[in-house]
């Protein structure tokens, strides 16, 4: 190997070292103004914040299913009492009509 080959090899060498130091000393600046855990953080809450923004369009083209189903889970919260509601108002109209008879 030629002395001009060496010395543009060495050249090579050392710029790509520069340039390695400046992306570790840009990583290592990166970092301590915005930690990894923050990072972590942010990048978390950004995904959390689109999937309630998705699920808030998702449920207003929806309402009248989201209406009817919570309607039908208040109906099967409180089957026990709406069944003896409405014998009890069922029933006495029933025990009057039988009586007449």
């Amino acid at each position: 190997m030629s002395e001009d080959a060496l010395n543009e090899a060495r050249a090579r060498r050392d710029e790509a070292w520069a340039r390695v130091r400046g992306e570790v000393t840009s990583l290592k600046t990166g970092l301590a103004e915005r930690p990894i855990p923050t990072r972590i953080k942010e990048a978390a809450m950004d995904c959390v914040i689109d999937t309630v923004d998705e699920a808030k369009a998702v449920a207003k083209d929806n309402l009248p299913v989201i209406g009817g189903t919570l309607a039908l889970l208040a109906a099967w919260f409180f089957r026990r009492p709406l069944i003896a509601l409405i014998k009890n108002r069922f029933a006495p109209a029933a025990e009057v009509d039988e009586d007449e008879t």
